[in-house]
């Protein structure tokens, strides 16, 4: 079974996702499952995120 995989602040659609691939030996602990639905960050949004915690810290 599949899941789709969407970003979680721009709402992009990512790919898809076999439900073993999240049930594995290491899962990945940044992408959140509702439903059929696995919500992470794609890499623009994650990249601003990265930049705006660089600026607060300096």
């Amino acid at each position: 079974m599949f899941v789709l995989k969407v970003c979680q602040a721009c709402d992009r659609i990512l790919g898809e996702l076999e439900v073993e691939d999240l049930t594995g030996e290491q899962p990945d602990s940044i992408i959140n499952v509702v439903g059929n639905v696995a919500y992470a960050l794609c890499p623009d949004c994650l990249g601003q995120l990265e930049m705006k915690s660089e600026q607060r810290f300096h």
